[in-house]
């Protein structure tokens, strides 16, 4: 699975769980959304002659790909922390929108 699909996916689950009115699992699932992205924006790193798992590195238009989540991303968390579901779930809609625009043709 490519990390956009990934990044696509989890945004479809958190999307469902908001609409379940599963607000906490819904939090929970971003946040590590929002972990596995910044660690696929990073350099692999090497830790005791091993590479770390999760997010793979992949080339640059994937790479931009990621950073332009990243503000969508940020409006989505601060509208969970909020506590609002439903800004949160038109956040989610929206990034999802934007995404999909910028899918490779």
């Amino acid at each position: 699975m490519s990390n956009r699909d990934h990044l696509v996916d989890g945004l479809h689950s958190i999307l469902e769980e908001l609409w379940e009115g599963s607000d906490r699992i819904a939090a929970s699932e971003f946040r590590k959304l929002m972990v596995w992205r910044a660690r696929a924006v990073k350099p692999p790193s090497n830790v005791h002659g091993r590479d770390v798992p999760g997010a793979r590195f992949q080339d640059a238009q994937d790479l931009s790909f990621l950073e332009f989540a990243a503000a969508g991303m940020r409006n989505i968390d601060a509208a969970l922390c909020a506590g609002d579901s439903s800004i949160t779930a038109q956040l989610v809609k929206d990034l999802l929108s934007s995404l999909s625009e910028r899918q490779p043709v």
